[in-house]
């Protein structure tokens, strides 16, 4: 019981975290940005994963393979951030009307860091 408490808590916080990132629409097809990111626990587990998905050789996600992200619906914090922050911007000038001000996106991977104890 205390687990699932705790793992509810986690949810919910990644959720807050990811409704401080303004969305916007790729380039249908596009996977640029897409590359070995950090994944949580949490992550993981919404994506169907145990863990991380194998890098490739040539530096894509495993997820890019079919000209769209598999599991988008379930990506990482920072796939959600590229190209929706001032200092990670889309190399095809996609992004949001007002993109997150870089040290708000800053202070969004130091949050998840911390709820996810990672170096």
């Amino acid at each position: 019981m205390r687990a699932s408490r705790e793992a509810q808590r986690v949810a919910a916080v990644h959720a807050r975290l990811y409704a401080r990132i303004p969305t916007f629409e790729c380039i249908e097809g596009c996977t640029d940005c897409c590359g070995p990111v950090p994944w949580s626990t949490h992550e993981l587990r919404a994506a169907g994963l145990t863990q991380p998905p194998p890098e490739r050789a040539d530096g894509c996600c495993a997820f890019s393979l079919k000209g769209g992200c598999d599991v988008h619906a379930n990506r990482p914090l920072m796939c959600r951030l590229f190209g929706a922050v001032e200092d990670l911007r889309c190399p095809h000038g996609r992004g949001p009307l007002v993109p997150l001000p870089a040290e708000a996106g800053h202070d969004l991977v130091r949050r998840y860091k911390r709820l996810n104890a990672m170096p």
